[in-house]
């Protein structure tokens, strides 16, 4: 069984998040590392995080960075994302989306840290819900795709997390989008998840 090592930030409103929550909620062996930032910045592949370095049962390690690439593949490994190759295109343009409101927070959060910034978000997430709300309903479960964990569950789980984390909580909540944040607060209870 594989063993994992998780180079990213000491911070849970990062791009790695969404890779710690799909490998503890698979149950996977998981160190996190922060490496000395910036003095281990050339050695890193791309010079920037997250890197995830897998050690095989065999002893070979296998390393790969990029956030997105690193999610798909332990998506793809553990079962976050269906097998049927075209459900999980759905699944994957689900996240992309949320992925846009994502960027915009970050910008705004990191970057700008104006109002222009806020109300960039705000519109980008009134969109998401226009259009992910209907899809949430659809399902009994309560899920993107099925009836269990997915990718794009963790994904809204993340960016609702973001939110709420930094005071934006009138973005999504019972009342703006009823279906997206009882899906996300199911999320924040699990074990694997805090």
């Amino acid at each position: 069984m594989s063993t994992y090592e998780l180079l990213y930030f000491p911070m849970n409103l990062g791009r790695a998040n969404i890779t710690r929550i799909m490998l503890n909620s698979a149950g996977a062996t998981l160190k996190s590392a922060c490496p000395a930032w910036p003095a281990e910045k050339e050695n890193m592949p791309y010079g920037r995080l997250p890197v995830l370095v897998e050690t095989k049962a065999d002893g070979s390690k296998f390393t790969l960075c990029e956030s997105q690439a690193i999610e798909r593949y332990i998506a793809r490994k553990y079962g976050f994302l269906p097998a049927d190759l075209e459900q999980s295109a759905i699944a994957e343009s689900y996240v992309d989306n949320i992925v846009d409101s994502i960027d915009l927070f970050y910008k705004h959060h990191y970057v700008e840290k104006n109002n222009a910034s806020k109300e960039a978000v705000q519109e980008a997430v009134k969109y998401l819900i226009s259009r992910h709300e209907p899809i949430l309903a659809a399902n009994p479960s309560g899920h993107y795709i099925g009836n269990k964990l997915s990718y794009p569950d963790i994904y809204l789980y993340h960016l609702y997390f973001m939110l709420t984390e930094t005071g934006l909580t009138d973005f999504i909540n019972e009342s703006t989008a009823p279906h997206m944040t009882k899906l996300a607060k199911s999320l924040a209870a699990l074990p694997a998840v805090q």
